[in-house]
């Protein structure tokens, strides 16, 4: 088990016993000295931070969850269609025009989600 002392170092945050904690208006002072702009990758800061990098994994993993989006797709889309012919079972103007509503409203938003999916599955590197 971990000591409550152990957990709790003065010396993590750079500053001696009893000074406060630095604030907002302290970084962005220190960083304006140097002449950084206030960039996080500047050398005056003492705060470490992960860099993400994206790796050929990443770009499997997300075609490969593409695929399993596809096949959702499909079946949505032949519900619509079903959908579709049940308005046109009965041929009155009314349904005609809902039957053509409701394509056009899969077409407008699911059809051009997906493409926009692909587009930027194919950005990533």
């Amino acid at each position: 088990m971990i000591k409550l002392k152990k957990l709790i170092k003065e010396s993590s945050w750079d500053r001696k016993f009893g000074e406060p904690l630095p604030t907002l208006k302290d970084v962005m002072k220190k960083h304006g000295d140097c002449g950084c702009g206030g960039t996080t990758s500047c050398a005056c800061e003492s705060v470490t931070e992960d860099i993400v990098t994206e790796s050929p994994k990443e770009k499997t993993k997300a075609t490969k969850e593409f695929q399993n989006m596809w096949k959702a797709e499909a079946i949505l889309r032949k519900k619509m269609m079903k959908l579709e012919q049940i308005f046109l079972e009965d041929p009155r103007p009314e349904n005609i025009k809902l039957a053509k509503d409701i394509k056009k409203s899969y077409k407008d938003n699911v059809t051009e989600f997906m493409r926009e999916v692909i587009k930027l599955i194919k950005k990533i590197k």
